[in-house]
């Protein structure tokens, strides 16, 4: 609770900030930047928002969406926030704002979080940051405006697969009962996130879903995406986003693998499991991290080395051998 107050009297007391987020950037890291963006704003602060990647086009519907930049200009900030990261490698290019910034402000809910800031607050228990930015605002005395209801709603909603992961709590429904008596449209925003596919995507995911591989009897479930497969359907790599979901649906599969070839020497792996493995332990092995069901890591080498990789790291804990 003091971090909590710490933290609020930081923002009523700076006047410009940089709010920053990690690579491969998803609904909870867009989500908390542009809710706390849109309330800083309200106050008027001058903010800066900045992702090293390509934002996904599905949460463009999200005010503030289009002040978000993939580069810093050089410019020095009072304060910067780093939202959902749990390490300064996450951040791309832009860990060169750490030292363009009178303090730094940590807020994640990663266990694996490095604590690199001047002040850190990782709450694991949390579904999402946007539950933590909420929680920030009220202890604050922050009027949490529809607008900001907006974003942290399609937060909470995205890193808890539409409230159906284990991360969700009794606290995240009375939050998000909060966030819906603003007046939000809880049901197009689901909607615009999961019910709307483009055709590029579409035949993105059939290419992809031909790739399924499954191992250890089963209970490993394999998809992979060459990069030239981007280019053959028209699609953008954050078209993949919700891939992963195919592999660990299966029902037979505890773990659900997707490898996504960056170039000819690099894949991004995606891991989610269902009732034992921590795959969060199988990503830091890579030097990735997340959470105990979904993590993620960057793997050197080809799409079959990535994939040998992350199978010996299985192998260890699963109680079955290969299939």
């Amino acid at each position: 609770m003091m971090i909590l107050n710490k933290i609020g009297h930081i923002l009523k007391d700076y006047d410009d900030f940089a709010i920053v987020s990690h690579v491969s950037p998803d609904g909870d890291s867009i989500g908390s930047m542009l809710g706390l963006f849109n309330t800083l704003k309200d106050f008027g602060k001058s903010v800066d928002l900045f992702v090293d990647d390509i934002l996904p086009e599905k949460y463009s519907f999200l005010t503030g969406y289009d002040n978000i930049k993939r580069y810093n200009t050089g410019s020095k900030y009072s304060c910067l926030i780093i939202l959902d990261c749990g390490d300064v490698l996450r951040l791309g290019e832009l860990k060169s704002l750490l030292n363009c910034s009178d303090i730094v402000i940590n807020i994640d809910h990663h266990i694996s979080n490095t604590l690199f800031g001047d002040v850190n607050y990782v709450d694991s228990n949390a579904s999402s940051v946007g539950e933590i930015i909420y929680q920030i605002l009220k202890i604050n005395g922050y009027n949490i405006s529809k607008t900001t209801a907006m974003c942290l709603y399609t937060s909470i909603l995205t890193d808890t697969g539409g409230f159906k992961y284990s991360n969700t709590t009794s606290m995240t429904f009375n939050i998000v009962g909060d966030l819906i008596n603003t007046g939000i449209n809880f049901s197009d925003i689901y909607s615009r996130i999961y019910d709307s596919k483009t055709l590029s995507q579409t035949k993105l995911l059939e290419k992809v879903l031909s790739t399924l591989e499954v191992y250890f009897n089963d209970t490993v479930a394999v998809l992979t995406m060459p990069y030239k497969l981007l280019e053959e359907c028209n699609a953008k790599e954050n078209d993949a986003d919700e891939f992963i979901n195919y592999a660990r649906n299966i029902d037979t599969a505890e773990v659900g693998v997707f490898i996504k070839q960056i170039n000819d020497f690099k894949c991004r792996v995606s891991l989610r499991s269902k009732n034992y493995v921590d795959v969060s332990k199988i990503a830091a092995y890579f030097n990735g991290g997340g959470h105990i069901r979904a993590a993620g890591c960057t793997i050197e080498g080809s799409i079959s080395e990535a994939k040998n990789k992350i199978l010996d790291a299985l192998k260890d804990v699963l109680e079955v051998g290969h299939k």
